[in-house]
């Protein structure tokens, strides 16, 4: 799904909020959030999945109050907690049917403006072969749709991916484990010219800049991470969500931190990237 975006032209204002987990929130921090996001009055919210803890109905209202109330256009992909981990029969034969009806009627969404072009890639997979369902990973098919997404919106937008797990690892953590096929997704998005790689999972925040792609590569990539916005499953760190402003000057991603009262934005050099 495309939407119009608001901001004046040739500039553009994303916030990026990942790990919701609406069933395991904070109300202080959502509500606090939902401000924080609103004055800022970004032309567009992208979420790097699981809005909610376990896909209950409950738990996906929840969700869909929270983006409403921001009033701002929002892209959402799927995370794996927003498939059923109770339900199975549910989860192989209709594993986005509360997704569909509760956050958007596509699991792949884009969006775009004049100045930037926005896709969406759904990792979540409702099976694997292995026990940890929780696994994510990207088939062909959606690397070659992304490709043609792209190719229809034209060289001249800056071009972000959205997906919920991982494509590059923690410097601290580099056994971690990675999107199945990251890269082989990382070449192909060097390769398109895309600027940012937005995603989740880990309740972790860093930005890594893609080196093991070609140098003759057309532009810079960056895997940039969120930590999770509202959830109290924290993770040594504290909630946070990314601020991303690009304009014909380039590209800048600060990270707005909870510190328990309200938000800050980081200033120290891990919260601040510019492209």
């Amino acid at each position: 799904m495309s939407y119009p975006a608001a901001g004046p032209p040739g500039t553009t204002t994303l916030v990026h909020l990942s790990d919701l987990h609406f069933g395991r929130v904070d109300p202080v921090v959502v509500e606090a959030l939902v401000a924080e996001v609103r004055a800022a009055a970004p032309d567009l919210v992208v979420v790097s999945g699981d809005l909610t803890m376990s896909a209950r109905s409950a738990e996906f209202r929840a969700a869909r109050a929270f983006l409403d109330a921001l009033d701002r256009p929002i892209l959402c992909v799927p995370g794996n907690h927003d498939l059923t981990p109770y339900l199975l029969h549910e989860r192989f034969f209709d594993p986005y049917g509360r997704w569909r009806r509760w956050i958007d009627e596509t699991v792949e969404p884009i969006w775009f403006d004049d100045a930037v072009a926005v896709v969406g890639l759904n990792s979540a997979r409702r099976a694997s072969l292995h026990w940890d369902w929780s696994r994510g990973r990207l088939r062909r098919r959606q690397l070659d749709r992304a490709r043609r997404h792209f190719a229809a919106l034209g060289e001249q937008r800056v071009r972000i991916v959205v997906a919920h797990h991982p494509f590059l690892p923690p410097e601290d953590a580099p056994e971690t484990r990675l999107v199945g096929r990251a890269e082989a997704a990382l070449a192909l998005f060097s390769g398109l010219g895309v600027r940012l790689v937005l995603a989740g999972h880990l309740h972790r925040a860093y930005n890594s800049p893609v080196v093991s792609v070609s140098p003759a590569a057309p532009a810079p990539l960056y895997v940039v991470q969120a930590s999770t916005a509202t959830s109290t499953r924290v993770r040594g760190e504290p909630n946070a969500f990314n601020i991303i402003r690009i304009a014909s000057g380039g590209i800048e991603v600060r990270r707005s931190l909870w510190t328990g009262r309200s938000w800050v934005v980081g200033e120290d050099a891990a919260s601040r990237l510019v492209l």
